[in-house]
């Protein structure tokens, strides 16, 4: 018997567009900024036994963690490539069950920034058994280099001390701008970059630019200069002549602000959902579908892959009693990467279903991630908040 697939669309909607998102503030594991140890990522690829190269790649976060804990040396994720150069499959090393039927056993929750990475990295394709290696090295904040420094202000987004104490870092010895975009002035005149401008990254990719600046007693923007980027000069020109034509009201001089644009791709979609194989210890009748229910919420999406606008699908098998009971729940497959199962089994596991005649054995619930793009939305809706 062919294996019955229930339809459980799951659509969330992003407020901003992909390519002028707004940072995501997470946790700061560091106690203080004195205390703070960088832990900055460095990566080996290999294919088949051979190392390799991606054709397209971007930086990965540099995290911070306590003086005692420097436990998280590596990171490996297992993944193969398309025809296309596209990344899927990604999962970590023995995340997969044997036999006839995949099943694969949900993810740390902690990878899911390096998978949402690599989903959005391109090869020459197509390849198999392929392995990503992330290596990190250990460095005090005080003693991190700039481009470290750019890398965490720029890539990680988060908010806190620690954030600031790096801003302060870019800003430099006489700044006396707090670390703020304005200096806690109100402007007369904003100016937003074109986002149109230069390239933009490829679908589910991300770039960045930093600027400094100082400000004169009339609110006019002076010395302004490009402190590091993703390495698009065309857009770098614009976010400089952005903030050059930002006038704020009149006031003490400042110097020293310190500011950071992004820019994403384009929605990256799901790969193409492949019929599974006949389950020949299925029963489930198709009237268990209409009765299952769901709770969706917008935690259900990888947080990871919603910032990249970033697509993917999960395939659940799960049984339901009678009076409607959801049970048996294990993850068949999750694509482009094993982070999107952990949402979707916890979605069948919360869901509920009508009382009935019939009892489900070894049902399979597909569930979409669909992200969806405000038509005609415009960069300086959101660029205006989107650092800091």
């Amino acid at each position: 018997m062919r294996a019955i697939l229930f339809g459980l669309g799951l659509s969330l909607t992003m407020t901003t567009p992909a390519w002028a998102q707004a940072p995501v503030v997470r946790h700061q594991s560091a106690a203080s900024p004195e205390q703070a140890v960088f832990r900055i990522p460095s990566t080996d690829i290999q294919c088949d036994g051979q190392a390799v190269q991606p054709t397209y790649s971007d930086d990965l976060r540099v995290e911070t963690t306590g003086p005692s804990r420097r436990d998280r040396t590596a990171v490996s994720l297992l993944f193969s490539v398309d025809d296309t150069g596209r990344t899927f499959d990604i999962r970590s090393p023995q995340t997969t069950t044997p036999g006839p039927i995949r099943v694969i056993i949900p993810t740390d929750i902690a990878s899911q920034q390096e998978q949402a990475a690599l989903a959005a990295w391109r090869f020459e394709g197509p390849r198999r058994d392929c392995i990503l290696t992330i290596r990190y090295a250990f460095q005090p904040l005080v003693e991190a280099t700039t481009s470290d420094l750019l890398r965490y202000f720029a890539v990680t987004r988060t908010r806190g001390p620690i954030r600031d104490a790096v801003a302060a870092r870019l800003a430099g010895p006489d700044a006396n701008c707090g670390g703020e975009r304005r200096g806690g002035r109100a402007p007369r005149v904003v100016s937003y970059p074109d986002y149109k401008i230069g390239q933009r990254p490829p679908p589910g990719g991300q770039s960045w630019t930093v600027v400094r600046w100082d400000v004169e007693a009339d609110g006019r923007a002076v010395n302004v200069e490009t402190l590091g980027s993703a390495g698009d000069t065309a857009f770098d020109a614009e976010t400089r002549r952005a903030v050059s034509e930002t006038v704020l009201e009149s006031g003490a001089p400042l110097k020293g602000c310190v500011f950071n644009f992004y820019r994403n791709g384009e929605n990256l979609p799901a790969p193409v959902m492949q019929q599974i194989s006949d389950d020949p210890r299925q029963n489930c009748p198709p009237e268990v579908g209409a009765r299952f229910q769901p709770r969706a919420a917008s935690e259900t999406y990888p947080q990871a892959f919603r910032d990249r606008g970033i697509e993917g699908w999960a395939r659940v098998r799960f049984d339901l009693t009678s009076w409607g009971e959801v049970g048996n729940v294990t993850l068949i497959d999750a694509q482009p990467a094993a982070a999107f199962g952990d949402g979707g089994v916890r979605l069948v596991r919360t869901g509920r279903a009508d009382s009935g005649f019939d009892a489900g054995i070894r049902c399979v619930a597909p569930i979409r991630y669909v992200l969806s793009q405000s038509p005609g939305a415009e960069a300086s809706s959101t660029s205006d908040n989107a650092a800091d």
